[in-house]
């Protein structure tokens, strides 16, 4: 005995692999007004909230390229939502983490971050435009991970203890940012130490 599969079901699985990427990267930016709006009045279940959907966002940052993958639903598209999606999720939570009397980021290193990143932004386009494709370095990497970690301790900002060990959340996220900031230094010089041939031509 054998069975047949609807055409039709079969078309429908392709289309809903084929978006469900570039989905994630949406559900990403939509996630963005909840969490400004639990930041702007910030109390000690606001932050945990924000900082449980900051999780959750960065998560399908994960998902979304690890799909793309899997379903081979690569595209020019889904690779520039993914791309602004980060960027919308990151700058809400560094420009939020200013404000406020408990402001938990001095406002000149969010500058130095964001500008950083539209910095090796724009040297990523130029070089696009050479025809050239530049991969993140380790070093990127490495201030990414750090850069996420130190939101989400900084999110949660209060001191609490657990297990007979207790952690001040301001303070660990305070060096992780730090941390995140020389790295974000070091990669940016790097980025212009590997392009610099375009500022020959």
């Amino acid at each position: 005995m054998t069975t047949t599969t609807n055409p039709n079901w079969q078309e429908t699985i392709r289309k809903a692999k084929k978006h469900t990427p570039n989905l994630l990267s949406l559900l990403r930016i939509l996630l963005v007004p909840f969490f400004v709006v639990l930041m702007i009045r910030p109390t000690e279940l606001g932050n945990i909230m924000a900082a449980i959907i900051f999780i959750a966002a960065s998560l399908t940052d994960w998902l979304d390229g690890y799909l793309a993958r899997a379903f081979k639903a690569e595209s020019i598209i889904g690779k520039m939502m993914d791309t602004i999606a980060d960027k919308v999720l990151v700058t809400a939570a560094l420009v939020m983490l200013t404000a406020g009397a408990d402001q938990r980021i001095a406002p000149w290193m969010v500058v130095a971050l964001l500008s950083r990143e539209l910095i090796v932004t724009g040297l990523r386009s130029l070089a696009s435009l050479k025809g050239m494709t530049v991969s993140p370095s380790n070093v990127a990497k490495y201030k990414t991970a750090f850069q996420l970690v130190a939101i989400i301790f900084l999110l949660i900002n209060g001191t609490y203890s657990a297990l007979g060990v207790t952690i001040d959340f301001n303070m660990v996220g305070t060096v992780l940012i730090w941390i995140a900031l020389v790295l974000s230094i070091g990669s940016a010089v790097k980025y212009f130490v590997d392009l610099r041939n375009l500022f020959d031509e």
